[in-house]
């Protein structure tokens, strides 16, 4: 019987080892250490002043037996596709993504980051957790949401060509901030496409694109689209960036109370704010640098009938959106007037 026992003891043991192995993450003492991905450089504001801060609120809160480690540059896998992936499997405990990137599964998001939303990052950030308790939480039911929140609506970066009217992008091939703006680029008379935004500087500096629309961050550090573009046109309506920080549902189940008390107390709406102000703070700044300096580029700040324009073209491609989301069931007219009002 004893030998029958301490076989017991040591297959439980084992199988504990496993399932701790298992679930991705150290234990030690009930101590836990969860991987951060982003697929960004370290320079990346995501990587500087985002994740960093949570890591050190809920490491303080916990008196370090929760610690988050992070991973930049793709490390735990390469690009931004896969990142909602890599979260639900597992590869990383806790990713940073942006919705774009997977539209079709975040279809009631997408909705948010139609033009018309807010003109800020801390606006839109606002909006959509206005509306995530009745309209967005069902397409996170897989992950535990630590932040969902936005960049600032974007300028247009041009190689070798000034805009002031919706006729100069006419013709112009146009990478757009995510698939579901194509529509909206393509309104204009331009040839929208899409691609990483890692690629994008390469792309604007040999003529594969003539133009990018894209939030004012990437005009300087980290990706330096002034350098390639020579002009900046801003003042139409334009969509924002969504992204999210999420966590492995698995992983969030099987934390203590008092760790789980930790990242509800440091994350969500709050949290969300604070990165969209850290974000959004750049993106400002770079805006207001190249529209008060001209450093590497040429600003125009378009005309009120000039953005009229823009404006009215941009918004039968909105209404066409919604109705093309409202066929596949979406209740987005309702999520886009919750959003704006």
């Amino acid at each position: 019987m004893k030998s029958i026992s301490s076989k017991l003891i040591v297959l439980t043991a084992m199988l504990g080892t496993g399932l701790a192995a298992s679930a991705g993450f150290t234990l030690t003492a009930q101590a836990a250490e969860l991987k951060m991905a982003t697929f960004m450089s370290p320079k990346h504001p995501i990587n500087k002043g985002v994740l960093p801060p949570l890591a050190k609120a809920i490491a303080a809160e916990t008196g370090g037996s929760l610690t988050l480690k992070l991973f930049p540059s793709g490390q735990l896998g390469k690009g931004p596709v896969a990142q909602y992936k890599r979260v639900i499997e597992n590869v990383a405990e806790i990713t940073f993504g942006i919705q774009g990137y997977t539209p079709t599964i975040f279809q009631r998001t997408m909705v948010v980051g139609q033009p018309g939303v807010g003109n800020s990052s801390q606006e839109v950030t606002s909006k959509i957790w206005k509306v995530y308790e009745k309209f967005l939480k069902p397409e996170y039911s897989k992950v535990k949401v630590l932040a969902l929140f936005s960049n600032w609506p974007p300028v247009l970066i041009t190689r070798k060509k000034a805009v002031s009217s919706i006729a100069d992008v006419k013709g112009l091939k146009i990478r757009a901030p995510s698939p579901s703006n194509i529509p909206q680029v393509k309104a204009w008379g331009s040839a929208a496409v899409y691609m990483p935004v890692s690629k994008i500087y390469n792309a604007l500096q040999t003529g594969v694109l003539d133009g990018v629309y894209i939030s004012p961050g990437a005009l300087y550090v980290p990706w330096r689209l002034s350098e390639p573009g020579e002009y900046v046109a801003a003042g139409m309506n334009g969509p924002t960036s969504l992204f999210f920080i999420a966590l492995n549902k698995q992983v969030w189940d099987g934390l203590s109370k008092s760790h789980q008390a930790a990242v509800n107390k440091h994350t969500g709406r709050k949290y969300s704010m604070m990165a969209a102000n850290f974000w959004g703070n750049i993106d400002a700044g770079q805006l207001a640098t190249a529209k008060n300096q001209q450093k590497g580029v040429k600003f125009t700040q378009l005309s009120k009938k000039a953005a009229a324009e823009f404006d009215a073209v941009t918004a039968k491609s909105v209404e066409a959106f919604l109705a093309a989301k409202e066929k596949k069931g979406i209740p987005a007219r309702a999520i886009y007037k919750a959003a704006t009002q």
